[in-house]
């Protein structure tokens, strides 16, 4: 996986470099991730001042997201949140999807076959 990571207005001695990485690491035990672009942000004039965005690049559609809170962590979480909140529900629609198709390969049009 190649990841991305731009920090805007951030101290880059905090650690937040390294804890994002090894958060997309165990994101991508549950997904094919090829690239991973992330922008965390801290404008002081806004409120909440800290901002999370991440687009993934994964087989089928991306995934992304976006969070804003008082620290950029409280952001990334929030970020980390729904992504995997996405996951799971592609997860589902592939298994929905993998049933149905299951149901109607084993008769298709509804015989008994006697």
């Amino acid at each position: 996986m190649k990841i991305e990571l731009q920090m805007r207005s951030l101290d880059r001695m905090s650690g937040l470099r390294g804890y994002v990485e090894q958060e997309l690491k165990e994101l991508q035990q549950g997904l094919s991730i090829e690239c991973a672009r992330v922008v965390l942000e801290q404008a002081r004039e806004k409120s909440p001042a800290c901002r999370a965005s991440v687009w993934l690049v994964v087989p089928g559609p991306d995934l992304h997201a976006m969070a804003s809170d008082h620290t950029p962590r409280a952001a990334w979480r929030k970020v980390q949140i729904e992504l995997k909140r996405q996951i799971r529900e592609r997860k589902a629609h592939r298994m929905l999807r993998l049933k149905g198709n299951l149901q109607l390969r084993g008769n298709p049009r509804g015989l008994t076959g006697a």
